[in-house]
C-alpha cells in the first residue's frame, strides 16, 4: 500500500469487497461512514493532483466544463474507474461503468457501493463548499448498465428517496 501526502492509502478493490461480505447486514451504514471519513482526504489528493496537472490551485477556480473530465481522470488514475458527470435538474449524476467497488457480483437486490456513497458525499461537500448528499440509484451489482450516484442538497435527495420509497423511479421524478 502506498500513501500520498493527503493521507490517502491505495488498497485493492478486493479489500472493499471483502469488508462488504464480512460486514453482512451492517455493511451499508459502516462502509458509508468509512467512505465519508475518507472523502476529505480524497478531495485533498484531488486538489494536489489538479494543481500538478493543471496549475489550478483551487478546484473552485476550474472552469465548470473541465470539472467532469478532471474528476474522471483523477478517479481513473487513483484506480477507482472512469466517471461521467452530468447535470440532472438540480442534481449532479456521477455515472460509471467500471467502478472498483463493484467486483464481479451482479445479483445484489439493492445498490451496494456504500463506501463510494459516503466518500463522494464528503468529497463533493468539500468541492462545493456546502453540504452535499449522495444517493446511489443504479448499480452494476444489481444488473444495471452502470452505477449512478445522484448528488445534491439533502432536501433534493430526500425527495428522490421518498419518491423511490413510494415506487416512483428517480427518472420520472427528475424527468430524465
Amino acid at each position: 500500500m502506498a500513501q500520498n501526502g493527503s493521507g490517502v492509502l491505495s488498497i485493492g478493490s478486493a479489500t472493499i469487497l471483502s469488508l462488504r461480505r464480512l460486514l453482512g447486514d451492517q455493511a451499508a451504514p459502516l462502509l458509508q461512514e468509512a467512505g465519508y471519513a475518507s472523502g476529505t482526504a480524497m478531495y485533498q489528493a484531488f486538489r494536489e493532483w489538479l494543481q500538478q496537472r493543471t496549475s489550478v490551485a483551487d478546484p473552485a477556480e476550474l472552469d465548470v466544463s473541465y470539472l467532469g473530465p478532471m474528476v474522471s481522470e483523477f478517479f481513473g488514475q487513483a484506480g477507482w474507474g472512469s466517471v461521467t458527470l452530468r447535470q440532472l435538474g438540480t442534481l449532479l449524476a456521477f455515472d460509471t461503468t467500471d467502478w472498483a467497488e463493484v467486483g464481479d457480483d451482479r445479483t445484489a437486490a439493492a445498490p451496494s457501493c456504500h463506501l463510494t456513497t459516503g466518500m463522494l458525499a464528503a468529497f463533493l461537500t468539500q468541492l462545493a463548499g456546502n453540504v452535499v448528499a449522495v444517493m446511489q440509484v443504479e448499480c452494476l451489482t444489481c444488473g444495471d448498465p452502470r452505477c449512478r450516484f445522484l448528488a445534491g442538497s439533502p432536501n433534493a435527495l430526500e425527495e428522490v428517496f421518498e419518491a423511490s420509497a413510494r415506487g416512483t423511479h428517480y427518472g420520472e421524478l427528475l424527468q430524465v
